[in-house]
């Protein structure tokens, strides 16, 4: 078991719980989902790349899971949200009220990845985004979220990883269950090539396996 702050931990199933409990105001099926994501998804290999006292920028931010957990740690002191749909705007802005700390967080609906916040984070997330992006989209998504990233700042990415080919599978039914579409994987390479290029280092790649899926996350800081 790991935590970050005071007596907040990390450990999948406290982090479920505490999802579980947060999200009681969504319809059940969906707060069951919420509640399962810290066994898909790793919240405790990105946080631990988020600096105390960051200020933070979730680029596509949902339901406001990741921004719910860093705040309720007690790991940042300002964040932004921001995603394309409102009603998913409505549930992590309720989320971050009952952390307790909705003065600390803002979110915002953006109708393109130009509409990001004009301003500099330490530390921009895109989690579980860029393969919703259309392919042409990408490097533009890409370099609109790393140019919010301040002086020796951290750009944390994640997406579904493009091998092996089962797990791969799982995550795109996945995606077609919940979100009707089939999602073409990103090629991580060449967000590598593309971010590195415009100054910054790679500093952590991991590949995480999570029951049937699997997490491709690279870590970059700004040089």
């Amino acid at each position: 078991m790991s935590a970050s702050t005071g007596s907040f931990s990390f450990d999948r199933k406290d982090l479920s719980r505490f999802l579980f409990d947060l999200y009681d105001y969504e319809p059940k099926l969906l707060r069951k989902l919420i509640s399962a994501r810290p066994y898909v998804c790793p919240f405790e290999e990105m946080e631990r790349h988020v600096p105390a006292n960051a200020k933070v920028l979730d680029v596509g931010c949902g339901n406001g899971a990741l921004l719910a957990i860093l705040l309720a740690s007690g790991r940042i002191s300002e964040a932004t949200g921001c995603d394309v749909h409102e009603g998913a705007l409505a549930s992590a802005r309720k989320a971050a009220g009952r952390t307790g700390h909705s003065a600390e967080v803002s979110f915002l609906q953006i109708d393109s990845f130009a509409e990001l916040p004009d301003d500099c984070f330490d530390v921009v997330t895109m989690v579980d985004v860029l393969h919703h992006v259309a392919e042409p989209e990408r490097m533009t998504a890409v370099e609109e979220a790393i140019k919010r990233v301040g002086p020796a700042g951290v750009f944390l990415f994640k997406d579904m990883v493009e091998a092996p080919f089962w797990r791969r599978l799982a995550h795109n039914i996945d995606d077609l269950i919940f979100s009707g579409e089939w999602v073409k994987q990103v090629k991580t390479a060449e967000v590598e090539k593309q971010v590195r290029a415009a100054g910054f280092e790679l500093v952590e790649s991991l590949e995480i396996p999570r029951v049937f899926y699997g997490n491709t996350l690279r870590v970059f800081r700004k040089i």
